[in-house]
């Protein structure tokens, strides 16, 4: 199964992983952040499309051998699913974590983001959760040119609340970083105990 830890820039993931990492999971569980492949100066939608299949083809390595990926990453759940080899993955479950604009500037202002670049980080958390919440709000931000197969018409029909849409978001405005692993703690147990969302193979 691909467990996909996510949500935009400032809110919390990077430090929730490292939380994550010393969990006793007893069972076998590989966390993983998705820009320790290296990020190019020039990274964009199109490069986290290839990324994105890169990181499922590790996931399904990892299943073959019976381990489970916590992929931690700004990976929206509309790529994930039209990744070209999503099919074959066991299962697909997203966590989003999200804070509110206030909260973000804070946040990335702490950590020396560059002020010109936070009206983008900001307006992209509030589409991050839109999306996360509704897989007809502007489809077209994930949906763009690029060489990788994507497959977007496996969700392109769906609408705001179907079963299928994988996706739990977790509100990090208030919370310390303790409070937030231990709410993504919870669901990763959840997930693996109740089960997620599997794509129909394809031919």
């Amino acid at each position: 199964m691909l467990l996909s830890l996510t949500g935009a820039s400032g809110a919390g993931k990077s430090t929730t992983l490292a939380h994550l990492t010393a969990v006793n999971w007893e069972q076998p569980i590989i966390c993983v952040e998705f820009d320790s492949v290296g990020v190019p100066p020039d990274a964009d939608t199109a490069w986290r499309h290839a990324v994105i299949e890169q990181w499922v083809q590790r996931s399904l390595a990892a299943q073959d051998e019976g381990s489970h990926v916590l992929l931690c990453g700004q990976v929206p759940i509309g790529e994930l699913l039209a990744a070209p080899s999503a099919d074959r993955l066991d299962g697909i479950a997203a966590c989003v974590l999200h804070c509110s604009p206030e909260v973000r500037r804070a946040r990335l202002l702490e950590r020396r983001e560059p002020e010109d670049s936070l009206e983008h980080h900001i307006a992209f958390g509030e589409w991050f959760h839109g999306h996360a919440m509704d897989p007809t709000f502007h489809p077209e931000v994930i949906r763009v040119d690029s060489p990788v197969p994507m497959r977007w018409e496996r969700w392109q029909d769906w609408r705001s609340g179907d079963p299928r849409w994988p996706a739990d978001v977790v509100d990090t405005d208030g919370l310390t970083p303790e409070q937030v692993a231990r709410s993504v703690v919870t669901w990763v147990r959840e997930v693996l105990t109740r089960g997620s969302l599997r794509l129909p193979a394809e031919r």
